[in-house]
């Protein structure tokens, strides 16, 4: 496993990186000039003296952060390349181990939440490796530091604040608030405002997603289970892939959105449609059976690759996994990787999606410092 990532990442460095934008570090006057504006309006939206002295007196911006935050992708991996390093059958093997050694915990968080346990297990299974890469980096400084940057420095803020509120409430104990260098913590990978919206303490011993599965996996149904106009629905699942019909060509521009919002995942769906009703236009599982005829439930067409790719009927669940991850190609890996083994190992990517998958997942998750 280990000799795997490396050689990743060596592969991924020599040929994907193009060029990074170098960035120009903050002159000692310009940084302490705006680390004493963050410092007057933490203390203006209620953070104590204390804390602020305390986490933003010594601070630095670092550089290896910054550089890290700008560097783009140049060329493509394919997702077969992708998965081979980041879905492989150590990642999967380990998930449904993890389901079997906490089927009791996970049977009961599943019953409070109302989540199957499967979706708990693949969030953390894609973003820490149930555990084992979380980031060593400290949170404040990761925050503080992108905020100071230009790129997403209102985004970062907000971070910043909320990275101040969770030590200044005690939630977490300062040594504790580590992570990846864009400031996500704990074996969820979560943000700072979805830590404070969703962390949840299930085994009574402190909020801790960094060392307790109970926590973690309390954690992450909490957050699946509360997207506002989005119920969890526990009697479906995320989606299926599905085999279109011939004539697709000749209606497939009528299911596209009219002018669609949101990220590019969501915009990407198409209208929606009820099981039986894709069933009369020839859609079929992907073993060629009948779909469900289910007509309470919903599901729009996914193609990734376009109309000559493979393509997927997603439920209601997909838009919550997407307030998670809002990358596609994240979505129907999470969604399988400790269910279908053969989606996993087969599913192509396009150039776009390649480029995204590489920025977001693997420099964000698999490159740490």
């Amino acid at each position: 496993m280990f000799l795997k990532y490396f050689l990743f990442i060596i592969i991924f460095y020599t040929t994907t990186l193009k060029a990074c934008e170098k960035p120009t570090m903050p002159s000692q006057d310009d940084w302490n000039n705006w680390l004493q504006e963050v410092r007057k309006e933490a203390l203006d939206i209620g953070i104590s003296d204390k804390s602020v002295s305390l986490y933003l007196s010594d601070v630095k911006p670092q550089k290896k952060i910054i550089l890290r935050d700008r560097c783009q992708p140049e060329s493509t991996i394919t997702l077969k390349e992708y998965l081979y390093y980041r879905v492989d059958k150590s990642r999967i093997v380990a998930g449904k181990n993890m389901l079997k050694e906490y089927d009791s915990l996970l049977l009961e968080i599943s019953n409070f939440f109302g989540i199957q346990p499967r979706f708990i297990i693949a969030v953390l299974g894609m973003e820490s490796f149930y555990g084992r890469n979380q980031g060593k980096i400290d949170t404040i400084t990761a925050v503080t530091t992108l905020a100071f940057d230009r790129r997403r420095s209102d985004f970062y803020r907000k971070q910043l604040f909320a990275a101040l509120r969770i030590l200044d409430d005690g939630l977490v104990p300062s040594g504790q608030l580590i992570g990846s260098w864009g400031g996500a913590v704990g074996m969820t990978q979560m943000i700072p405002t979805t830590f404070i919206e969703s962390a949840y303490d299930w085994d009574g011993g402190g909020i801790d997603i960094w060392n307790s599965f109970a926590d973690a996996f309390a954690s992450t149904a909490n957050y699946l289970t509360s997207i506002d106009k989005n119920p969890w629905s526990i009697d479906s699942t995320w989606g299926r892939e599905v085999l279109p019909p011939k004539n697709i060509k000749s209606f497939y521009s009528s299911l596209e959105q009219e002018n669609p919002k949101g990220c590019g995942a969501v915009k990407r769906r198409s209208i929606p449609k009820t099981l039986p009703e894709w069933s009369e236009l020839g859609f079929k599982t992907i073993n060629n059976t009948d779909l469900p005829k289910r007509a309470d439930l919903e599901a729009r067409l996914v193609a990734p690759d376009g109309i000559d790719g493979r393509m997927f009927l997603v439920y209601p669940n997909y838009k919550n996994i997407l307030y998670y991850n809002n990358l596609i190609l994240f979505l129907i890996v999470q969604g399988t990787v400790v269910v279908d083994t053969h989606l996993i190992e087969t599913w192509p990517c396009s150039v776009s999606l390649q480029q995204i998958l590489v920025k977001l997942v693997l420099l964000d998750k698999v490159v740490r410092f």
